[in-house]
């Protein structure tokens, strides 16, 4: 990795984390009540599961989405011709259908 790689990679890094802060601030500011804790995953009351299975529903429908985007995004595939959008809108579909009902993330 260059230096100006490496630098590029901090600065996303910083992008990425003050950009959160900012979201979660302005989060703060429209709900200054927040039910629980602001922006977490709480499972639905009508399932009985610990906070590791809900984060494993996180995990395994995190998991689709980005192989779903790294499949779809390879310039080195060529086996690729449908849509691109489409299959990572589809996966974003299947996994909202699959684990919404469970854990509202």
């Amino acid at each position: 990795m260059s230096c100006v790689e490496h630098n590029r990679a901090v600065l996303y890094f910083v992008a990425q984390v003050v950009g959160g802060l900012v979201g979660a601030a302005i989060l703060l500011q429209l709900h200054p009540d927040p039910v629980g804790f602001l922006c977490t995953s709480e499972p639905n009351a009508k399932f009985t599961l610990s906070v590791g299975q809900v984060f494993g529903y996180e995990l395994l429908t995190t998991f689709v989405l980005v192989l779903t985007v790294f499949a779809t995004c390879d310039a080195a595939r060529s086996e690729m011709s449908g849509s691109g959008p489409l299959a990572i809108g589809l996966s974003v579909t299947m996994c909202h259908l699959w684990a919404v009902s469970i854990t509202p993330a």
